[in-house]
């Protein structure tokens, strides 16, 4: 069977999951409200349709995949081999996101997720959480929460929020992505009300048992990771053009690998870890403009990540075109393992149906600068349709 004839089998079954999901919620009503005035109900939701195919790459293998390969979605672990041809199982999502609203004060959400490579699109509840209005400018929150470490946190699957198929893999991704814990949330207008202040402290700790991304990708066998100790803050000044954000987390990192024997190995033993970004955006009448620089570093294994992406795109009524450079790379350490890195040269395509419809097309050529045999080399063609509503 030769992939450029025959599409991969799970195309169809992508493509059908997600058009029947989203044709049944467009027709339902978004809001409803007791007509006493009493508790009222809305929900959002987000979708896409992604087929990708590697055109070429470096021939080999990497643990399970047969390369060329490459991930593109590190919390889920989602991977596209050049063997398997056009495929639609590795991001191709569904999300609903539901609030009840008690009263003007308080309130209570939680987003559920269905995504191919998900056990058959087994839903998952990602965000449940309880908000309290203190005033018009301070909510706490409490509950599960996505970690907000980069720009696009809050929006990672929600397509129509950026220009590209995804934000770039090489900078966004970890092992832990959430977190159990309490925020307080501020936004107002400053500097004369011309400019916005969003700014967020955030405290949890969060564990996952047999984590996919460590499991699958580094160590083999079932591997545990564990974050305790969070806390991080940021703060977004916004004016409608410009926006500049910068963020800070601590940590508590613990992390055991299971081995066939029964045995257990401790990786990394509650050491102290810092995460930190920066990011200067632009959106004008026609250029945009896009980066964040991030740093990871953890004490005593002395694990440190620096990685970044910088894009510059250009709008033309619907149509909008991206180039990207991205790449992360590790130092060396105290542990002594070989150096991981890779740069990515990316140019992204996207049309906007509506202001709730986006179809993209992204080209990627990626070089694989480790220096032992990781995903290699890869040229990576895709196509998404992408909705919020």
């Amino acid at each position: 069977m030769k992939a450029r004839y025959i599409m991969n089998n799970n195309l169809p079954q992508a493509r059908m999951f997600v058009a029947a999901c989203l044709g049944l919620v467009l027709t339902l009503p978004h809001t409803s409200r007791a007509e006493d005035g009493g508790p009222s109900f809305s929900f959002s939701g987000f979708g896409q349709l992604t087929v990708a195919k590697v055109l070429s790459g470096k021939q080999g293998s990497y643990m399970q995949w047969n390369c060329p390969c490459t991930i593109q979605n590190w919390e889920y672990v989602g991977v596209y081999e050049k063997s398997k041809g056009w495929q639609a199982d590795q991001e191709s999502l569904l999300g609903l996101q539901g609030t009840v609203r008690l009263n003007d004060k308080f309130s209570a959400t939680a987003q559920v997720l269905a995504r191919a490579y998900n056990e058959n699109y087994k839903p998952t509840i990602d965000w449940a959480y309880a908000s309290y209005a203190l005033t018009d400018a301070w909510t706490v929150q409490a509950g599960r929460k996505r970690i907000p470490l980069y720009y696009y946190s809050d929006f990672l699957y929600i397509g129509t929020a950026y220009p590209w198929v995804r934000p770039a893999p090489d900078v966004y991704g970890w092992p832990i992505y959430a977190y159990d814990g309490a925020n307080l949330a501020y936004s107002a207008p400053v500097l004369g009300g011309g400019w916005t202040l969003d700014a967020n402290v955030w405290a949890g700790s969060f564990s996952s048992k047999n984590n996919t991304y460590d499991t699958k990708i580094y160590f083999g066998n079932p591997t545990d990771e564990k974050w305790r100790r969070i806390l991080g803050g940021y703060a977004t000044l916004t004016n409608g053009e410009y926006s500049a954000r910068v963020m800070l987390m601590t940590f508590k990192n613990d992390q055991s690998t299971r081995m066939p024997d029964g045995s257990v190995t401790v990786n990394l033993d509650g050491y102290k870890t810092t995460i930190g970004g920066i990011s200067l955006n632009y959106d004008g009448r026609n250029w945009i403009f896009r980066s964040e620089l991030n740093r990871f570093s953890q004490k005593v294994s002395g694990y440190t990540y620096n990685y970044f992406l910088l894009g510059a795109g250009y709008k033309l009524g619907d149509w909008t075109g991206m180039y990207t450079i991205s790449r992360y790379r590790t130092a060396e350490n105290a542990f002594g393992a070989a150096i991981e890195g890779r740069r990515t040269n990316t140019l992204a395509l996207r049309y906007d149906l509506t202001k709730n419809w986006a179809l993209k097309a992204q080209y990627d050529y990626s070089r694989d600068q480790s220096r032992y045999d990781f995903f290699g080399d890869y040229k990576l063609m895709s196509f998404s349709a992408q909705a919020s509503f």
